[in-house]
């Protein structure tokens, strides 16, 4: 049940631990919490739909934890692979990533770890049931994190730049070795998408990338580099700018019903219209797959914090978690759609949706509500 690329199921290269003394602290102390999984088996567990950062890091701590001696790594998911550019980078690489509902369907599990994300998928049924050993994250957390190793970096704009760093202090990759090549390869990948093509990337970040260029595969980081907009996401754009709403230097659109398998497109969309020369903030949404409301914020206003704008428009649940998270210039959120999703006509729910939004993000915003929104039909792609 391997899940990094098929070329670790030749003998592992056990990994010779430089000098204790001479490792950075937190690479030591990431490989000192794997050594307790030990002959153990590892479910590395990714949150949220997987993107290219966490999917990277995911197969990197997979490569350094059996290198460790951990007996088995199992890569596992809950929500579906729904980007075009993440279902190309699990194919072009190989990677063996499985989707879950349940720990216990991946077999025996001693140990959880978590990277580009501090907090168990709540879709994971029987998450809480498992210790968690490692997490590996680079996002404001709501809570403090709980596990035996913790690694939070809020001043790296990838996670993929944290797993670098694990790699150079604790096993450097060769280029003349295929699974190090792949290795690399989706961690510039990781690190590139995370950090806008590296236009937001921090000195560390532009470091990290620096110290495994020259083992990239360069011609499938092109590959994987290939930015093509799917005829759906063109759809949802045009949506978007059907419904667009411009208030001074901020805009929000509501594109309708989108399938799960689509969701995407809705941050496709934001990304598309915060390039607008007069907005500075953006927030497009969306009802996905009839369960949830979600959307999704840009923004390069220095005065915008994504995480606490969209926790102080839409509140917590009833857990105390917030329904949205961010980072400098990006977040999301996701609201299930509760017993709103007993109404049957789709206009009409539509309508129930975009107000309530529309209403939320405009007295977020200091503005008042207005009924001159246009909205967008409300039938599935």
């Amino acid at each position: 049940m391997a899940t990094i690329p098929p070329v670790m199921t030749e003998p592992v290269r056990r990994l010779a631990v430089p000098n204790q003394a001479i490792i950075e602290p937190r690479a030591r102390a990431f490989a000192e919490a794997l050594g307790a999984a030990r002959g153990k088996q590892m479910l590395i567990a990714l949150r949220g739909h997987p993107d290219p950062d966490g999917i990277a890091c995911a197969i990197t701590q997979a490569h350094i934890a059996q290198r460790l001696g951990v007996a088995q790594t199992t890569v596992g998911y809950c929500h579906e692979l729904s980007h075009r550019e993440n279902r190309a980078l699990v194919k072009l690489l190989g990677l063996e990533l499985r989707k879950i509902k349940s720990v216990r369907e991946v077999g025996r599990v001693d140990f959880l770890g978590l990277v580009d994300a501090h907090e168990i998928d709540p879709e994971l049924t029987d998450g809480a049931d498992y210790e968690v050993l490692t997490i590996v994250d680079h996002h404001r957390p709501t809570s403090p994190p709980k596990a035996r190793f913790v690694d939070m970096r809020l001043d790296v704009g990838a996670t993929a730049t944290i797993f670098v760093e694990y790699l150079q202090e604790l096993a450097g990759l060769d280029g003349d070795v295929e699974e190090d090549r792949r290795i690399a390869t989706a961690l510039m990948h990781g690190l590139a998408t995370d950090t806008d093509d590296f236009m937001l990337a921090r000195a560390t970040d532009f470091r990290a990338a620096g110290q495994i260029v020259e083992v990239c595969d360069r011609d499938l980081l092109q590959d994987l580099s290939r930015r093509l907009i799917a005829p759906t996401a063109m759809d949802i754009i045009a949506r978007a700018l059907q419904a667009l709403v411009v208030r001074r230097n901020f805009a929000m659109a509501g594109v309708g019903f989108v399938s799960e398998a689509e969701r995407d497109t809705i941050a496709q969309a934001a990304d598309f219209l915060v390039r607008r020369e007069d907005i500075d903030t953006c927030v497009v949404y969306g009802v996905i797959g009839d369960k949830y409301i979600e959307g999704s914020l840009r923004t390069h206003s220095p005065s915008v914090d994504p995480a606490a704008w969209l926790e102080q428009a839409f509140g917590m649940d009833e857990r105390g978690k917030a329904y949205g998270g961010g980072r400098r210039d990006k977040g999301a959120f996701r609201i299930p759609i509760g017993f709103l999703g007993r109404v049957t006509d789709r206009q009409q729910l539509w309508q129930l949706v975009e107000h309530a939004v529309r209403t939320a993000i405009l007295r977020q915003s200091g503005e008042e509500a207005t009924q001159s929104v246009l909205v967008p039909p409300a039938t599935a792609p």
